[in-house]
């Protein structure tokens, strides 16, 4: 399975929103290198705990709340790590905002998967349907009732 290019799209929109929120709204500013060292700690851990381990099993928005939580907690111990504190609005507009970002990342990743996969490779994945069996491909090979042809 490639982790690489949903890491970097994750890292990516994290690491915005994290040094809009911390290093640019909030005053005084959090620095830009400890903004990026908390949005890799947040990319990492949601990543890992929230679209491989709890998207297959809840869904997108029940995975959208439970990262706006850990993205909480996340933030709140970030405060001690850049030793100045950081106010629970800004914790809280951070975390939500990364909360609703995943869950449009999980819907881009949904289209993506459907319309890049055509509905083959889609379904030929026992993991995306919850199944332990690949379905059939489509119409080919020997069936219940079909006989083959010379």
């Amino acid at each position: 399975m490639d982790h690489a290019r949903p890491l970097l799209i994750k890292f990516i929109y994290i690491a915005a929103i994290t040094m809009i929120f911390l290093s640019h709204l909030l005053i005084p500013a959090v620095p830009h290198a400890s903004s990026l060292i908390i949005a890799l700690v947040v990319t990492a851990v949601l990543y890992f705990a929230g679209d491989l381990y709890l998207l297959p099993r809840l869904g997108a928005l029940p995975t959208a709340i439970a990262n706006f939580i850990v993205a909480t907690v996340i933030l709140a111990l970030a405060g001690s790590f850049v030793r100045q504190p950081i106010g629970a609005g800004a914790i809280l507009a951070t975390a939500a905002v990364i909360g609703v970002a995943e869950w449009l990342f999980y819907r881009y990743l949904r289209d993506e998967v459907s319309t890049s996969a055509e509905g083959r490779e889609m379904l030929a994945s026992p993991e995306f349907l919850g199944g332990e069996e690949a379905p059939p491909e489509g119409g080919e090979g020997e069936g219940p009732g079909r006989e083959q042809e010379e």
